[in-house]
Parts: structure tokens; C-alpha cells; sequence
């Protein structure tokens, strides 16, 4: 077999040792780039509860009115806690404005010394992080310095366009960011609306004395009985908080079926925390969609690009390292690709000229050479074997990397991706102990066991792995049901937490779980391979994977470029074991291990399309449906 030529490449400047020296002098205090500083806000958070020492009665009106201000701090620490744990490079700002807040607020946090703590807490914080952003930047500016000019791609130097498909249009999270947007304006709109109202009934009260008749089992509400004044009839009230019968109990009335217990605390943070968390994710989800936009429309005919090479570690990520350093040199950044977002150099032959062509995968005639290995997954760059390779500065925080395989016949391949710092010390790559070794080792195991059984590469027949019908249809459903009946017993006191938040986030994630786990889908025929997850079906040809493994409770379906799709495999486990049938999550993943490396044994024939994800359209309405049902009875309470 003749090895693929070298396409033509711009020369680019090489990231030496030196540089790569001086990048690491730059980057000061890495570890802050993380998800750590997140507890920040759990703790203030922590220290306020611990000293809180407010009474749960108060005695006067004023007194039982928490101010805006005052029941704006906790969401003030919720968002900053969000935005820590949601986005891993955070502006100094946040941690800043937070920590004014918490200082400036009336009564935001109790005690005389806790608001000084914490303000000075997050602005140490925050001048951490400046001082890390500005190492980042500085570096940035040493490699856009080594970078010089923009230098044209590969296809550019052919005069081809790109094989590379733009960033699709982020139009999924612009629609949920209007949501959220819509729900953070309608749940400040109702919770001003209804604290105002509140307290002004509360002015115009009467105030009388009921006594507490019985108590709940829980004992955080009970039944009052009093009587208006001027009037002898009984009417009968129900109040939150610790009571006792016989307990005498004073209530504001206004004759028109409106109460609450005098001495009750009326705070309207449970508001301003459904405000801060929608308008949260409405922001971020803003921010993300805009970074998309703007990178469809910066991509030209030329970037900056480093000349380097890349290495693969035990794991299967790319490492970058340094043109003239050894095989060993530790790596400066890891590379992760896309997995839809790759392109193959194809040499000219009697039909085509010389290209870059998208959808990625060996030929067929490759693979059924002979100088291919059989005992491993296919995959471009070979574990620990430095290649050449060049990395572009692509859009936005995507790099574009184009490298060549170390094994006959040397393709060269571009791929959209990722990168990021590579973790230095004990966090380096490459214990034997990691989940990406146990997963090698797992495929191996189903390769040999399928080599065993089938020495002779008897073709597999196209078929559809997945939990009975009626089963898949029923699981949405009830499990909603379930859910939405637990979530109202849970929110019987009304709040927003109780009421809204709980059911939303809590419940909404639950029925996504049973979603995953009960109502998957997987085909294999002649095409590849289809599964149908929680709300859509996912597809991947026999040349885009290399192998499927069962770990840590999911099957996960491998690509060429490291990226996964799968399912919660627990619930097929626990029927199969008791029950057997066509869904054993082991042999799923072993029979689309077996098709990814041998061609030999993949399916003649193909599937219909809607094979798989029947029951797509009764997710999403059970889901849509559910969270409807969580707005709407919070709302109309």
C-alpha cells in the first residue's frame, strides 16, 4: 500500500520550548480556572445559617417586612454561585459586585463582622482572578505574537472552500433564553406585585385572635379558628410555622377572605431567587449564543496557526507539545475535537483530484487490509506516538487542528476542536487505574470474545435493541405522574422553593433520567448506527466509530474524535437479569464493538427510517407538559 501524500501546507511558525516556557511563566495560579471558587458563595451561605439568630415571631408590622434589599442577598449569592459552577473562566467582576453587595445591602447577612468577612473574602477572591485573567491574556498575546499573520488553510491553498460545516445556528438556546428571560420578568412582575399587595392588605387589616384547633402531622401548619369583628360566626384559618392547640394566635383579617398570622415574617426572597436563577441562565444562554453567532461570521480563507506536534495520551486525548522537544516533554495543551466537525485529506486518483472532503473514516479498502490493526480501535493518531500537526486559531475558542496519522497509510485529517490547558503534577494523564483504561480494556475483552464466537465474520442481521413497547410508552407518563404527585405533597406551603423551584429543577431532572434510562432506542444495519435518547435520534455512519463500552452505569457509543452519545443502562440491566430479552446493555455494547472494527460482520441491510424513535413525540409532550404543570400550579395557587 502507498502512503497518502503530504497535502499542500502553509508555513506557519513553530511553538518551540521556549515559547512554550514562557507560556507557562504567564499562566499564574491555573487551578483558579475552575469550578472551585463555586464554594465561595455555598459558604457565606453555610456561616449566615450557622449565625443567623433572627426569632421566628415578630411583634409589629414593620418588624414582620423584610425590605427588598434585605431579601435580595440571597439571591445575590445564588447567582454568583451559578455563574462560578457554570462557566470555568469567570470575569473578576462577579465575585467583586457580589461581595460589594453583601456589604452594601441593609441586613443582607447577620451579625456585626459576618458582612465585612465575607465582602473581603470575595474581593481577595476577585483580585485573584484578575491576576490570573491577566496572566491568560498575557500569554494569549505571546502566541498571537509567534503566530504572526494569518496563514491560509489547507483546502484554501488548493482553491477549494471548506469541507468543514460552520457552527450551526444556536437557535435551541436563543429560545431558552427568551424563556427564562420571559419567566425572570413574569416572576418579578408577580412577586412585587404580590408583596405590595400583601403589605397594603396588611395596613388595612383588622386585628383579631383565632386559636389554633389542631396541627398538622408535620407540624408546620395548623387550623385556627376566630371571628370577625362585630360578627359571631366562626371562620376557620390555616397558618404556617410551630404552633400548639390552644395557642392563642393574632391574625390581620380584611372581611373579604384575605388573612395571615400577625406575627408570620413576610419575605419576598423566594421571589428574587427564581428572579436570579431564570435571568441567570437567561444570561449565560444569551452570551453563548452570541459567542456562536459571532464565530459564523469571522471564518475566512485564513487564520493563525502554530506548526507543532500532538501526541495521544492513555485516555485517548490529544496532547499538544513543542516542535523540538522529546517524545516525553510534557504536553502544553489538550485537544479535544468534535465529533461531527472533522475532514480527510484525499489524494488524487483516476476519478477525483487531489481533496479535502468531510465525514471522516478509513476506507473500506483499508480497513479490510491486512496491515491494519485488528486488536485495537481504530483511531487517527496512535497513544503515545508525537506526530506533526498544525493548530489554527479557528473561531471564537474553537482551534482547528490538522495532523497526520503515524501509521500507514498517513492520512491527514482537520478537525474542529476544543483546547485546553493540559493539568500538570499528579493530574497528569496516563494512570492505568483512569476510567479511559478500563475502557480500553473492556473493549478489547468484547473484540476478542466476538473473534472467538465468530471466527468466520458471519454478517450480523440489521435489527433494533431496545425496552419493550409498551414499556417505553408507558415509562413517561407515569413516571410525570409520580413525579408531579410527590412534587405537590412537597410543595404544600406554597413557597417558591417548594412551589416552583423544586418541581422545575428537581422533578424535571428526574423525569429526564427516567427518559434516558427507559425510552432508548438502538439500531444497527448497513448504514451504522441510530439511537434514540431522550428527545432526538442521534446517527453516526461505521467510519465515524470505533467501539461501544459499558461504564459507569451508561453505554456510551464512541467516535473516531473521542466524542460520546449513549444511555442510562440501569433499567435494561435490572430487567435483563430477571426477565432476559433483546436489550442486555453488555451485549448491545459488544455487538457495536464488533461492527465498528470488523466490517466482515456488519449487517447487509438497512433499516427503515423510523426504525427507532417512535416514541420521540410522547417525550417531548410528557416533558413539555410536565414543566407546564409546574408553572401553572405554582402560579395558580
Amino acid at each position: 500500500m502507498s502512503e497518502y501524500p503530504v497535502p499542500p501546507l502553509p508555513a506557519a511558525p513553530a511553538l518551540t520550548l521556549a515559547a512554550a516556557d514562557q507560556w507557562r511563566a504567564a499562566r499564574v495560579w491555573r487551578r483558579l480556572h475552575s469550578r472551585w471558587l463555586a464554594l465561595l458563595p455555598v459558604a457565606t451561605v453555610a456561616l449566615a445559617i450557622a449565625f443567623d439568630r433572627t426569632p421566628d415571631r415578630c411583634d409589629s408590622l414593620r418588624a414582620c417586612t423584610a425590605p427588598y434589599a434585605e431579601s435580595a442577598a440571597p439571591a445575590v449569592l445564588l447567582v454568583e454561585f451559578l455563574v462560578l459552577l457554570l462557566r470555568r473562566r469567570t470575569s473578576f467582576a462577579v465575585p467583586a459586585a457580589a461581595g460589594l453587595l453583601l456589604w452594601f445591602l441593609p441586613n443582607a447577612l447577620p451579625g456585626p463582622w459576618l458582612p465585612a468577612v465575607a465582602c473581603v473574602a470575595h474581593l481577595l477572591a476577585a483580585a485573584a482572578l484578575y491576576r490570573t485573567e491577566a496572566g491568560r491574556r498575557r500569554a494569549e498575546a505571546q502566541l498571537a505574537t509567534l503566530m504572526g499573520p494569518p496563514v491560509s488553510y489547507p483546502w484554501t491553498l488548493r482553491g477549494g472552500g471548506s469541507p468543514l460545516d460552520l457552527p450551526p445556528l444556536p437557535w435551541v438556546r436563543q429560545i431558552l433564553a427568551a424563556l427564562f428571560g420571559a419567566v425572570a420578568v413574569v416572576l418579578l412582575a408577580v412577586g412585587v406585585w404580590q408583596t405590595e399587595d400583601g403589605i397594603d392588605r396588611a395596613a388595612r387589616a383588622d386585628r383579631v385572635w383565632g386559636t389554633v384547633r389542631s396541627v398538622d402531622g408535620g407540624g408546620d401548619r395548623a387550623t385556627v379558628e376566630y371571628r370577625l369583628p362585630h360578627e359571631y360566626r366562626t371562620l376557620t384559618a390555616e397558618v404556617d410555622g410551630e404552633r400548639t392547640v390552644g395557642e392563642e394566635v393574632p391574625l390581620l383579617v380584611d372581611g373579604t377572605g384575605w388573612y395571615r398570622a400577625a406575627d408570620e415574617r413576610q419575605d419576598s426572597a423566594p421571589w428574587w431567587l427564581g428572579v436570579g436563577a431564570a435571568g441567570t441562565f437567561a444570561v449565560l444562554l444569551v452570551l453563548s449564543a452570541r459567542r456562536t453567532t459571532l464565530a459564523r461570521r469571522t471564518i475566512g480563507d485564513a487564520a493563525p496557526a502554530l506548526r507543532v506536534r500532538v501526541r495521544r495520551t492513555a485516555s485517548g486525548i490529544l496532547e499538544v507539545l513543542p516542535v523540538d522537544g522529546g517524545d516525553r516533554e510534557a504536553g502544553l495543551w489538550r485537544v479535544m475535537p468534535f465529533g461531527d466537525e472533522t475532514a480527510q485529506y484525499a489524494p488524487a486518483d483516476l476519478d477525483n483530484p487531489a481533496a479535502w472532503i468531510p465525514d471522516p473514516g478509513a476506507d473500506e479498502d483499508d480497513e479490510d487490509d491486512e496491515d491494519d490493526d485488528e486488536d485495537a480501535p481504530v483511531a487517527p493518531v496512535g497513544a503515545g506516538a508525537p506526530v506533526e500537526a498544525l493548530l489554527y486559531h479557528w473561531t471564537g475558542r474553537s482551534r482547528l487542528v490538522v495532523f497526520r496519522s503515524p501509521e500507514a497509510p498517513y492520512k491527514w485529517t482537520a478537525a474542529r476542536a476544543v483546547v485546553l490547558a493540559a493539568p500538570s503534577g499528579r493530574h497528569r494523564d496516563g494512570d492505568p487505574r483512569d476510567e479511559a483504561a478500563q475502557v480500553k480494556a473492556q473493549v478489547a475483552r468484547h473484540l476478542a470474545d466476538d473473534r472467538a464466537e465468530q471466527p468466520d465474520g458471519r454478517p450480523e442481521p440489521a435489527r433494533v435493541f431496545g425496552l419493550p413497547t409498551a414499556l417505553r410508552c408507558a415509562a413517561a407518563p407515569v413516571a410525570a405522574v409520580l413525579i408531579g404527585v410527590v412534587m405537590n405533597y412537597l410543595a404544600e406551603q406554597g413557597g417558591l422553593v417548594d412551589g416552583l423551584i423544586r418541581p422545575l429543577l428537581m422533578g424535571g431532572g428526574l423525569l429526564v433520567v427516567v427518559l434516558d434510562g427507559f425510552g432508548w432506542q438502538l439500531a444497527v444495519d448497513r448504514d451504522g448506527v441510530a439511537l434514540s435518547g431522550v428527545l432526538r435520534v442521534r446517527r453516526a455512519s461505521w467510519q465515524q466509530l470505533t467501539a461501544a463500552a459499558l461504564h459507569s452505569g451508561r453505554v456510551t457509543v464512541r467516535y473516531r474524535s473521542q466524542s460520546l452519545f449513549g444511555f442510562a443502562a440501569g433499567p435494561a440491566r435490572l430487567l435483563h437479569r430477571h426477565f432476559g430479552g433483546e436489550f442486555d446493555p453488555q451485549q448491545v455494547a459488544r455487538i457495536v464493538t464488533a461492527l465498528a472494527q470488523r466490517p466482515e460482520r456488519r449487517p447487509l441491510t438497512a433499516l427503515p427510517e423510523g426504525a427507532v424513535g417512535a416514541t420521540l413525540w410522547l417525550n417531548r409532550l410528557v416533558l413539555a407538559g410536565y414543566l407546564g404543570w409546574a408553572v401553572a400550579q405554582y402560579l395558580l395557587r
